[in-house]
């Protein structure tokens, strides 16, 4: 949690709001399909935790990862490239701390379902 000790007081700002804004950064890049954890179950997220998102915040600087599914097609790397900056910018501008990382793990491509059907019918 960050701590900056103010003229009449202190802000704190917790790893969990760091995990929201990426997370909101995340829905502006094109090519990425959902923010993915693969650890969790689907009961875990419909508790409100912020699956796929996991940060570290030191006193004015954030590291952050972040797992993501990929829209098939897209480029991947220059969607993590995007959603990288997305979220550097994001974080930095709403919290002014420094964002030292942005470690993006592609954990899966979506294929849509007319596509698997279709290739499906190729086989």
């Amino acid at each position: 949690m960050s701590e900056e000790v103010e003229m009449r007081g202190r802000t704190s700002i917790s790893d969990e709001v760091i995990s929201i804004i990426a997370r909101k950064a995340a829905d502006k890049v094109e090519g990425v399909h959902q923010i993915a954890d693969p650890n969790l179950s689907g009961m875990i997220r419909r508790l409100g935790r912020h699956a796929g998102v996991a940060s570290e915040v030191g006193s004015d600087e954030a590291a952050i990862d972040v797992s993501i599914v990929v829209n098939y097609g897209m480029p991947i790397r220059e969607v993590a490239a995007a959603l990288r900056g997305e979220i550097i910018q994001a974080v930095e501008t709403m919290t002014g701390m420094k964002v030292v990382e942005v470690n993006v793990d592609v954990h899966d491509v979506h294929v849509p379902k007319i596509e698997q059907r279709s290739r499906r019918q190729l086989e």
